[in-house]
Order: structure tokens, then C-alpha cells, then sequence
């Protein structure tokens, strides 16, 4: 059997997980005061501890080891976003995100407690988030080995290549299969994900996975609080990055070209509504047009070079689940049904 690296992002999985694994009256509240009636019809361990998104996620953690047989395993979590190099970088990313409710936000530590006693390895940094985390292991290990990526997080299509895949979990995955005449059933891939390979991510995306950075630098992501170029979508960015390839590119033909000639291009571009002046335009009082895309494009590449990450040994990923250790959480949580 050839190795092979499972990573897992487990900020996005559990998330994931929990909302996927919710009693019918809290999942249709609609208020916080709602939740709060039905708050106990979820999912608890005999102390009291919430743990149906734990649970859930070791389930199909489970599944996914037994189906997909890695050799090596690692899961990566996010600790804050307030002390990331990106909120640093700029101080409202991820700033529209509501505070996460307790019975969610307690359960990562549970998971990440239960992993432990699991013996799968797991790594997570003040300033970095998962997907740095996963950009590194992935970019170290991809030369020799086969790695798979799990996450709900596209911004993970960057790190797709020849070796390396991303398992995006995604509700649409059927109907994205059936799109390219391909029946899900006869593919050894894990439920509720599409497997995008480099030619997926350009067929779905219009770029190559390298080139997703810089489609979010221009249109932004309103998940991350990313603002992008506003104005200036996908019908402009896919021709201008099939043309000219990076941001970088876009700006060096724009600042060196005359007008005229701009607007003839993007004509034979297919782009029938000029994008030139949110592209150049400039203010004192907000961030917009050249600065807008390449602070945007920081804020969007995952880092591939965490120095924390730099001695780590592919042996030290080996796939080798505590049985004892398991069955003993497995049993403290009331997950005894997992052990069968």
C-alpha cells in the first residue's frame, strides 16, 4: 500500500459536524432565546457535557479511516482569529462573524482532548490558522506521498496539485458529479464530499488552484470579511485572470497601457462592462482598487512555510489510533456505540 496523508481540518469539520447532528427544534430556532428552550435536547456525555458534534465528527473520522485507509494522519485547528497574522495585517477580517454560543465553542477543546487520548496527531498556532497549518504539511509531504485534504473551507482549492487533493464538503457534491456524467456511487471517495483535482478546480472555478488567491483578492470573500475590489465580480475576474494570470499581471498591463487600449482588451476579453475605474481607483479614507487587491491577497494566501512545523517528521504522522485510549474516552463520553 503506497502512503498516503490524510488532513483534516477540524475547525471545519466539527463545525460541520455539529450543525449536521441537531435536535429539529434548536436547528429551526431563530433566536438565541429559542435555542435556549431546546438547548438540552442536544447531544450530552453523562457529566453534562454537550458532545454531539464530537461525536459526530469521531464517527466520521472513523469512517473515513476505515474506507480511505491513510497511512498518515494529521487535524489542524483554528485557536482565535483576533491574534492571527491576518488580523494583524487588517484588523476587520473576520469581523462580521457572531461570537460562537457556548454549546458549540466548548466542544472543541472535548475534541481536541478526545484526539489526544486517540494518539492522532493534532497542531494548532496562536498567530496561523488550520488552513496554514494544512498549506504546510501538505506542501512538506506532497512531494513524496499522496495527500488528501478535508475541509468545508475553499480557500484550500489554492493547494491542490499533482499529488495533493481537496475532499470538499459540500451538499452540492451530487449534483457537481452529475454535471461531469459521473455517478458518485462508482467512486471510492468519502460521502458529502467532491474530490477536486487541479482540472475540477478550473472547470468549476474558471483558474488554476494557484489562481483562486487571487480571484478572492478582486471579488473578495464575504465569509473572512475579505472586501476585494468592490464591484468588480466574477464576469471580469475569470477573463482578466485567464489573460493575465496573477493581480500583479492585471496592474502591470493596466499601468502601462494607454486607455484605449485597456478598453479594447477587455472587450476582446468578453467583458462587457469595464472594470478600469474600480480597478484604479484611490482614496484617503478607505481601502480600494490596486491596495484593496493586494492587501486582499495576502490576507487570502495560505501561509506554506510555518517555522513551527519545520522539524516535524512524516513518522511523527504515522496513523497508530490508541485502541485503550479510545475505548476509554469513547466510553467516559457515552460514545460506546462507536466502539462497536
Amino acid at each position: 500500500m503506497h502512503d498516503n496523508l490524510l488532513l483534516i481540518d477540524g475547525s471545519s469539520l466539527l463545525s460541520c459536524c455539529f450543525f449536521g447532528n441537531l435536535p429539529r427544534e434548536y436547528r429551526f430556532a431563530k433566536t438565541d432565546e429559542e435555542k435556549d428552550k431546546y438547548i438540552e435536547k442536544l447531544r450530552q456525555s453523562p457529566k453534562g457535557e454537550f458532545t454531539n458534534g464530537v461525536f459526530t465528527m469521531m464517527a466520521s473520522m472513523l469512517k473515513m479511516i476505515k474506507n480511505q485507509n491513510p497511512t498518515h494522519i494529521a487535524v489542524a485547528w483554528d485557536l482565535t482569529k483576533e491574534f492571527t497574522f491576518r488580523k494583524k495585517l487588517y484588523s476587520e477580517y473576520k469581523g462580521t462573524r457572531k461570537d460562537m454560543r457556548s454549546e458549540l465553542g466548548s466542544q472543541f477543546a472535548l475534541a481536541q482532548k478526545v484526539l489526544k487520548e486517540m494518539n492522532v496527531p493534532e497542531f494548532v498556532f496562536k498567530e496561523y490558522e488550520a488552513d496554514d497549518i494544512i498549506g504546510t504539511l501538505a506542501k512538506k509531504f506532497g512531494r513524496s506521498m499522496r495527500v488528501s485534504i478535508w475541509t468545508k473551507d475553499q480557500d484550500c482549492l489554492q493547494l491542490v496539485d499533482d499529488n495533493v487533493r481537496v475532499w470538499l464538503i459540500t451538499s452540492k457534491c451530487t449534483d457537481m458529479y452529475e454535471s461531469l456524467g459521473i455517478n458518485i456511487k462508482e467512486l471510492n471517495i468519502p460521502s458529502g464530499v467532491f474530490e477536486f483535482t487541479t482540472q475540477y478546480v478550473n472547470h468549476f472555478y474558471g483558474v488554476d488552484p494557484i489562481q483562486i488567491i487571487d480571484r478572492k483578492a478582486i471579488e473578495g470573500d464575504s465569509s473572512d470579511n475579505i472586501p476585494g475590489i468592490n464591484g468588480v465580480g466574477e464576469k471580469s475576474v475569470i477573463p482578466l485572470l485567464q489573460e493575465f494570470e496573477t493581480v500583479e499581471g492585471i496592474y502591470d498591463f493596466i499601468e502601462n497601457s494607454p486607455e484605449k487600449e485597456i478598453k479594447k482588451m477587455f472587450k476582446d476579453l468578453g467583458i462587457l462592462r469595464s472594470p478600469l475605474s474600480k480597478l484604479v481607483e484611490e482614496s484617503n479614507e478607505k481601502i480600494v482598487g490596486k491596495k484593496a487587491a493586494l492587501l486582499c491577497k495576502q490576507l487570502a494566501t495560505i501561509k506554506c512555510d510555518i517555522e513551527e512545523l519545520n522539524n516535524i517528521t512524516i513518522d511523527q504522522l504515522k496513523l497508530q489510533i490508541d485502541e485503550e485510549g479510545m475505548k476509554n474516552i469513547f466510553t467516559e463520553l457515552g460514545f460506546t456505540n462507536l466502539l462497536n
